[in-house]
């Protein structure tokens, strides 16, 4: 259980909001496609289905190795679509280039702070749930649970497309 100063929780949110709000360029609308499905969420308003080919914005960045990876990676990105739900959405995912293991996933949603958001990191080491497939520039969620730091819960399921990385093949090109 989270014991986090609600303050603190307060900043975590806005800090992962402002990653997501920075990742943008090198992507345009209608570059991707894909559904997922959002269960077991809490609060359950965002029990909901998600049509990334409506995102505003979508892209596909590298990395250099940096404090969160000791190697490049790949940073994919979905801005701006809204949910069944009504509700507008982000989802970020970043991958290895060497291995296409998963490092991170996070959906934030809502407006406001604090949002709703949810992620699965290991401080640069590969998670479990979400794979990447470089050759078709796709992602699948298998059940991936992703909790917030406030008690927030989903789990994702289902696949989508992603922008091509023509400067870097191995975040697929």
């Amino acid at each position: 259980m989270n014991q986090a100063h609600p303050i603190a929780r307060t900043l975590g949110s806005v800090l992962l909001i402002s990653a997501l709000a920075a990742c943008g360029g090198g992507g345009s609308a209608g570059s991707a496609s894909g559904s997922l499905t959002v269960t077991a969420a809490n609060p359950g308003s965002h029990n909901t289905t998600l049509d990334l080919s409506r995102a505003t914005t979508s892209g596909n960045n590298t990395r250099a190795a940096d404090g969160f990876s000791a190697a490049p990676y790949c940073e994919v990105f979905y801005e701006g679509f809204t949910g069944a739900n009504g509700i507008t959405y982000a989802l970020q995912v970043y991958f290895r280039q060497s291995d296409k293991a998963v490092l991170h996933a996070s959906l934030v949603g809502g407006a406001g702070v604090p949002s709703w958001a949810v992620f699965h990191n290991n401080a640069g080491s590969p998670i479990t749930g979400v794979t990447v497939d470089t050759a078709t520039r796709s992602l699948s969620f298998n059940a991936k649970v992703l909790n917030g730091s406030s008690g927030e819960t989903a789990t994702l399921n289902g696949s989508a497309s992603f922008p091509a990385n023509s400067g870097t093949p191995a975040c697929g090109a």
